[in-house]
């Protein structure tokens, strides 16, 4: 039986470095679903497509081909390299948008589900421990100060070249925490049994540290 690990929490509190850390760590294969919101985002940018066009968008779920490695960052999209464009604010923000839409969270249920083939998962999100993987044998809730993400999603688009203030940044990260905790589909909310850690001042060492301790404590089967 696969073991499952789901990493919920807030946009920029560290799910996905932690995720791809553990997942190397342990030999687990890796889902980043906010990869697939942001193709799906993206796809429509491309595409000229309505944003606030729900069943438009939901409707191109089937027509997405994503492809992403644990051992490199280069991200493909329809056979495309858009490693850079996906994690920029642009594409972030028709990313949140385009999440709250119903249909297109149930669209990709059970496509998410079916990532749980192999020995292990780390599933990486905001519903993957209340929504998708409910039964999972480890949930954590990873969360940090919106300071601190605000400061680390500006030195990343800094580093790519954008333009971006800070100060906006932190208003916008903490919009989005509202919407995605106020959201009537998939709320922004910590599983049930789920371990709750505040990263904010921990590295990602550290966390995953702290993580694979709590792992260990499971019984095996």
């Amino acid at each position: 039986m696969t073991k499952i690990i789901t990493l919920d929490g807030p946009s920029g509190s560290g799910k996905g470095t932690v995720g791809r850390a553990l997942a190397i760590d342990l030999g687990f294969d890796y889902l980043d679903s906010g990869l697939l919101y942001r193709s799906l985002a993206l796809n429509a940018l491309i595409n000229h497509l309505d944003l606030n066009d729900e069943f438009g968008i939901a409707a191109t779920v089937n027509d997405v081909s994503l492809e992403f490695s644990l051992c490199s960052p280069v991200v493909t999209l329809n056979g495309a390299d858009v490693t850079d464009e996906i994690r920029s604010e642009r594409v972030s923000l028709a990313s949140s948008k385009i999440a709250k839409y119903t249909s297109v969270r149930k669209k990709l249920i059970d496509f998410q589900r079916k990532f749980s083939r192999g020995h292990g998962l780390i599933a990486d999100g905001r519903d993957m421990g209340s929504v998708i993987f409910p039964s999972a044998d480890l949930k954590i809730f990873l969360t940090a100060s919106v300071k601190v993400r605000a400061n680390r999603r500006y030195k990343e688009l800094i580093a790519r070249g954008e333009n971006v203030s800070l100060r906006d940044l932190e208003r916008r990260i903490a919009l989005r925490d509202k919407g995605d905790r106020e959201r009537k589909v998939s709320p922004l909310i910590a599983g049930e049994g789920a371990i709750v850690i505040d990263a904010s001042n921990k590295s990602v060492n550290e966390v995953k540290k702290e993580i694979i301790h709590y792992f260990d404590l499971i019984p095996s089967v």
